[in-house]
């Protein structure tokens, strides 16, 4: 016969502890995000703080793979910059071409010249600067993580449990030096220097097949694309280590104070850390750029096309950017001869919406292999020549 507990000091609650340091998962994936607000200074109990808690900081955004490059320029990239992901997503179904127009707000070009005022901001967010939206989900769960730390802090007090209240605010102090260890926030690539340039057009080649051609500025080219997303942070290398030290000892006596409460404040902190655990999962699921504010910049979808080969898909990105010249610096098509012979015919059909772009490679990939010694297959059968000189007879 199954027993259970009857009484509730049957039930024992010394694993509490241990669900202070559990949820590592989610909250790495938050760590930038929620480092990046002001809010990360809070005082409050926060899930896994020791995900906060690493040997060297970042000093840039995680980026993706994808190969980039200037239609214009030539220049030629390998990842796609985090923030550029967000502002529009390149996840795309295969064989898809799309071309897009981003532009900066009216207003909000010319705002991040001042670099002195950016690299010293901490408490203002100067106007048109990337920053971690106010009213995010983790914004959000930061202020209610703090009034239920107020509130386990009062209910310790009115029970009368010391213990509680003194692992509470310690662990909650905690959070706040650990924060403030990786404060941060994003500094884009800025031109300097405002010579004529040409437009900073780009192609994106996923490695689903898809295609996105992005029209912009030189400039939104820079700040989102071929310049680096840099990680400034509030405080010095020397005091990130100080302050991690500082934190991890108050994290480590925390724990074994939390582990020696009443029954009651045991009961109350692991249904805490259990619901805020339950809440920064959730939080995992909501689309990435919920956390950020990106008005910067506006979006506008010019047209969309579906291919049904990879093929038709390189011609129609293409016709579209009206270049060829950067599908031979991306490797966007084989270097054979074929392929060599068909862009130079895309070039030539440039303004020939409806060339059979499929066709036209069939024939020269026919041609090629004719030419190595293959015919193509003809009454079933294949037919194949010597490819060395025959004798003098």
């Amino acid at each position: 016969m199954l027993r259970f507990p009857e009484n509730r000091d049957d039930w024992s609650l010394d694993i509490v502890s241990l669900l202070a340091v559990i949820g590592e998962s989610a909250m790495s994936a938050h760590s930038q995000p929620l480092t990046a607000s002001i809010l990360c200074l809070l005082p409050r109990i926060l899930p896994a703080p020791q995900a906060l808690l690493r040997h060297e900081r970042p000093t840039r955004l995680p980026s993706i793979l994808a190969h980039i490059v200037s239609i214009h320029s030539g220049t030629l990239l390998l990842e796609l910059n985090h923030f550029a992901n967000l502002v529009y997503n390149i996840d795309l179904p295969s064989f898809t071409v799309r071309e897009i127009r981003i532009t900066h707000r009216e207003g909000y070009a010319d705002t991040l010249s001042d670099e002195k005022k950016l690299k010293n901001r901490i408490l203002r967010t100067p106007k048109g600067v990337i920053h971690a939206q106010p009213f995010s989900p983790l914004a959000l769960l930061s202020v209610a993580s703090f009034f239920l730390s107020v509130g386990l802090c009062v209910w310790a007090v009115i029970l009368e449990d010391g213990v509680a209240v003194i692992a509470i605010v310690v662990v909650s102090f905690a959070s706040s030096i650990i924060g403030l260890s990786s404060m941060w926030h994003p500094n884009l690539t800025v031109r300097k220097r405002k010579t004529v340039v040409p437009d900073g057009d780009l192609v994106i080649r996923t490695r689903q097949g898809a295609f996105i051609i992005i029209r912009c500025t030189e400039e939104v080219a820079r700040e989102l694309y071929t310049g680096t997303e840099e990680c400034s942070y509030v405080v010095s290398d020397q005091i990130f280590r100080a302050l991690v030290g500082v934190g991890t000892f108050l994290l480590m006596s925390a724990v074994i104070l939390m582990g020696n409460s009443t029954w009651t404040m045991q009961a109350a902190l692991g249904g805490s850390y259990v619901l805020l655990n339950g809440c920064y999962q959730i939080a995992a699921l909501f689309p990435r750029g919920w956390h950020w504010n990106l008005i910067r910049y506006e979006k506008e979808e010019i047209r969309s096309i579906e291919a049904q080969t990879y093929t038709q898909a390189l011609w129609k990105a293409i016709y579209v950017s009206k270049f060829t010249d950067w599908v031979r610096v991306s490797g966007a098509a084989p270097n054979s001869e074929a392929w060599r012979a068909w862009i130079d015919l895309a070039g030539d059909n440039l303004h020939n919406e409806n060339w059979d772009a499929q066709k036209a490679l069939d024939e020269l990939l026919n041609a090629e292999k004719s030419e190595a010694g293959f015919q193509p297959v003809k009454n079933g059968a294949v037919m194949e020549e010597s490819s060395s000189p025959k004798s003098d007879e």
